[in-house]
């Protein structure tokens, strides 16, 4: 049983880094469908963290990129936070950097989400409710318009 255990994360993360951003989108509709009635602090990582899986997926399968390399290149990628990797999307695909692009406020705030996602997730903490709801609404604009840029299917049914 350990055993298993043991070898089940790598291999999620192998079908991850093979997975186009279309199918890594429904996985995380999936997920943020069932956060949807989370309390703040958890919603809140589940949706930075979909937006840093989207970012990467897409980083990893950008055009001109082999479906071959696509464990290598994920890996190469997997340190990388939220803002590096959206901004990193924006750049391969010619767009403006993320407080252009997304507009100065809701970028701003997803930066801080991200802060708030780490402390989190590493600190084992919570954010104050009346953080929540701003926070959350920008890093949902962040995932909606990377999923407009990169011409997946409209948004996820949980955001928005």
């Amino acid at each position: 049983m350990n055993a298993e255990l043991m070898e089940h994360p790598a291999e999620l993360l192998r079908a991850y880094a093979i997975a186009t951003p279309a199918a890594r989108l429904r996985v995380i509709k999936q997920r943020l469908a069932s956060a949807h009635g989370e309390m703040g602090s958890t919603r809140l990582v589940t949706a930075v963290s979909a937006v840093e899986a989207l970012a990467r997926s897409l980083v990893v399968h950008a055009s001109g990129r082999p479906a071959s390399t696509a464990e290598m290149r994920h890996r190469q990628y997997r340190a990388s936070g939220p803002v590096e990797l959206v901004e990193e999307v924006l750049r391969l695909r010619g767009a403006e950097r993320g407080a252009q692009h997304f507009g100065q406020e809701d970028w701003e705030l997803f930066e801080i989400a991200t802060l708030y996602r780490d402390l989190i997730v590493h600190e084992c903490t919570y954010v104050g409710q009346d953080r929540h709801p701003h926070l959350i609404a920008a890093t949902e604009t962040i995932l909606r318009g990377l999923i407009e840029l990169s011409g997946l299917e409209s948004g996820p049914k949980a955001v928005g």
